[in-house]
This record gives structure tokens, C-alpha cells and sequence, in this order.
């Protein structure tokens, strides 16, 4: 081996000088630099989304009291569509803003006189959060959320037999998580959940006081779009 070493390194040396100029980086492992996404990815401060998504609403730790003809307050699942629009004001914080109409159809259900339907309301909805981004400018970004929904009756529609009634505006408080991934240009696709904590709300039917106390659990998946 110590008679081979002599001849071998000029050959060696003539095929570095042979070799083109970025060959030697190129067998050096990527760094920082060569792993970034290419420009444009991921979102970043002063960027526009609006993400349309279908969401499912579904109330938990449902608690109600109903006096005289006792049983509970339900209110169905429901399948809804979803928009929302954040701006992000610096790489890593948003602020999402959305507003609509949502209709509920509560039901009083095992009560002394069976199921009783109590009608169609509408409400004016409207809910703001502020948003941590995990990972800006990557392909694959999640984030949390933290904020406020507020909501109040526009139209009720008693059920046949029940007589008017109202309900009062309520704020809650909202906790969210989601994730944003970069399909490419200004698309990207979103999954999320909100859970929103809804105070009690007490309303009386034909002179039967009815409490009711629900939480609800929003999830969705869907399209954004980077403007």
C-alpha cells in the first residue's frame, strides 16, 4: 500500500481538476438554504386568506332544566357551509374575522308529555380570533387560535302548538386549531376545529321556564385562497 499511495494521488488530483466547478458542493449535504421551500410558499405577513369549508356543528356536554314537564333541550347536528377570512399581520400572528346566519332547531326530548319540537331559530353570527402560525412560510402550517363569537336571534319561528318566545344575544368564548398545506400558486387546503363554549341561555315557553347550557364543537375541511 505505501508503493501505491504515490501514484495515486496525482491521479487524483487530475480528476478534481477535471471535475466541473460545483461538483465538490454538490456531494455536500443541503443546508439551510438548499432546503427552503421555493419562493412564494407558505404564507407570510400581509397576506390575504379566504378559506371556504364545510363544517359540522356539534353541541357536547349538553345540560338543560325544564320546569313542570321536565326532560331536556337538543339541538341537532348540522352540517354547514363555512368562510372565513384572516390577514396576517405579522409571519407568524393572524386575525380571522367571519360572520353569517346559522338556524338551530332545538327539541325538548323525553319530557312528561313526550318530544316536543320548539321551532326554527335564525341568528346573526359573527366571530373573531387571533391566531399563533406555527411554521410561516413552509408548506404545511399549523396554527391555534384563540377568540370570541358573538350571536343574536334575528327570526324565530315557533313549532305548531308553541307560542312566542324569545332569546337573549349571547358572547362566547372560542378555542381553535388548524392547519394550512401550500398545494401550489395561491391554493392551499385547510382543516380546523373550533370549540366554542356558549353561556347558558334561559327563555320561557307558554309560562314553562327552560335552561339550557351547551357547548359546540366545530369541524371543518376545505379550500383557501392567498390573495
Amino acid at each position: 500500500m505505501s508503493a501505491f499511495a504515490p501514484r495515486l494521488v496525482p491521479v487524483l488530483a487530475g480528476l478534481l481538476a477535471l471535475a466541473p466547478p460545483g461538483a465538490a458542493r454538490a456531494a455536500e449535504p443541503p443546508g439551510p438554504a438548499a432546503a427552503s421551500l421555493e419562493p412564494g410558499a407558505g404564507l407570510r405577513a400581509g397576506d390575504w386568506l379566504v378559506r371556504g369549508r364545510i363544517a359540522g356543528s356539534i353541541p357536547t356536554e349538553s345540560r338543560a332544566r325544564i320546569d313542570l314537564i321536565g326532560g331536556r333541550v337538543e339541538t341537532p347536528a348540522a352540517l354547514l357551509p363555512d368562510l372565513d377570512v384572516s390577514y396576517f399581520l405579522t409571519d407568524h400572528v393572524a386575525f380571522e374575522a367571519q360572520a353569517g346566519a346559522v338556524r338551530t332547531r332545538p327539541v325538548i326530548r323525553d319530557s312528561l308529555v313526550g318530544d316536543i319540537a320548539i321551532g326554527s331559530i335564525w341568528n346573526a353570527a359573527a366571530m373573531g380570533l387571533v391566531q399563533l402560525h406555527l411554521l410561516p412560510g413552509a408548506r404545511l402550517n399549523p396554527y391555534v387560535g384563540i377568540g370570541v363569537a358573538a350571536s343574536t336571534p334575528i327570526a324565530i319561528t315557533p313549532a305548531r302548538g308553541i307560542p312566542d318566545f324569545k332569546l337573549k344575544a349571547q358572547v362566547s368564548p372560542v378555542l381553535q386549531a388548524g392547519l394550512d398545506y401550500h398545494l401550489g400558486g395561491n391554493w392551499f387546503a385547510n382543516a380546523m376545529v373550533k370549540y366554542v363554549f356558549v353561556p347558558p341561555q334561559s327563555y320561557a315557553i307558554g309560562g314553562v321556564k327552560v335552561e339550557a347550557d351547551l357547548n359546540m364543537l366545530i369541524v371543518g375541511a376545505g379550500l383557501g385562497y392567498r390573495f
